[in-house]
């Protein structure tokens, strides 16, 4: 995943925090399961875009929640870092199918 751009603006000491992945249209917003924010995800499922609602200037430490995994911020005198940890998916294993020589039975006849 390529490094995100941060936009933080906060007025009054507080305000939304976006990080954007991509410049690809966002589509609808899915709220998280554990935070106050919202994420936008591909058609794939890859993480492109979070906003956290309402985050502290001077000092702060979040985390949004998703089905595939979890973004995390902490801010420090104005200073934002995040990390994303991605749940993998399980991929579904196929059973190959057996290559058996067919063989030709001669045909008995009595």
């Amino acid at each position: 995943m390529k490094k995100g751009k941060v936009f933080f603006h906060p007025i009054n000491g507080s305000g939304a925090l976006t990080i954007s992945w991509s410049s690809e249209p966002k589509g609808d917003a899915v709220e998280a399961k554990k935070g106050s924010g919202v994420g936008f995800f591909s058609k794939k499922g890859d993480l492109l875009c979070v906003i956290f609602d309402e985050v502290q200037s001077d000092n702060d430490h979040q985390i949004l929640e998703f089905d595939r995994g979890h973004v995390e911020i902490s801010v420090k005198n104005g200073r934002v870092t995040h990390t994303i940890t991605q749940k993998k998916t399980a991929t579904s294993l196929r059973k190959r199918r057996s290559k058996r020589k067919r063989t030709k039975h001669a045909s008995r006849s009595s």
